[in-house]
């Protein structure tokens, strides 16, 4: 078998595992389907961080996340997956996820810069449950769409950290008055993106506003 096939099977048995753990922490630990929700979403995006080293094609990547879109979307409506999909509120979060990872890695197979395929998914991976976590344990103030000052202020701080550390170490730029403009406009754009999405659609919305300004 090719090796980059194997890879895929393998990241495929791990993202399951994933699900395993998330399932064992809301069943057996009774964590909150809104924590184990985090969890996925973060531990998705951190191994999605591997694809440019085990994954060669755009295609195999489309495969894989063409397959958990299927998985999430006939664990949503038959009721299984219930530490992704047992939340109060409606969200399609989940279904954007393996969509939005999709378009990131085919930008940066078109461009060969990791920084095209890491920025978007880490922000999204990282900031965005920052934001919900923060926001729910210190919501300064109340603004639109259930979202508070205090979750766009942790928003925008890790956005801008990222885009610092990746436009320097990836991008290969000077730490320098541009990158840190650079860099701010990215948290800029980003943090309105989240700000003004609902339903789960900042998955989508948070990382094509990232592409948007790398």
């Amino acid at each position: 078998m090719n090796p980059n096939w194997q890879n895929l099977l393998v990241l495929g048995a791990v993202f399951l595992a994933l699900f395993v753990l998330c399932e064992y922490l809301f069943h057996r630990r009774n964590w909150d389907a809104e924590h184990t929700r985090k969890v996925a979403h973060a531990g998705s995006g951190i191994l999605a961080l591997s694809f440019p080293f085990f994954l060669d094609s755009f295609w195999q990547v489309a495969l894989l996340c063409g397959l958990f879109l299927l998985i999430l979307a006939i664990t949503k409506y038959s009721g299984l997956l219930r530490s992704i999909h047992a939340i109060s509120r409606v969200s399609y979060g989940s279904t954007m996820f393996p969509v939005v990872v999709s378009i990131c890695f085919w930008r940066y197979s078109n461009s060969h810069q990791l920084v095209h395929f890491y920025l978007p998914v880490l922000i999204m991976a990282l900031a965005d449950p920052a934001a919900c976590l923060f926001g729910k344990k210190m919501p300064i103030k109340k603004l639109y769409l259930n979202k508070s000052l205090g979750g766009a202020l942790a928003f925008f701080a890790v956005a801008c950290t990222l885009s610092v550390v990746l436009f320097y170490f990836l991008g290969k730029q000077q730490l320098d008055n541009q990158l840190i403009t650079r860099a701010l406009l990215v948290g800029i754009v980003t943090t309105a993106a989240e700000a003004f999405s609902g339903n789960g659609f900042d998955n989508l919305t948070i990382p094509m506003a990232a592409l948007l300004v790398v």
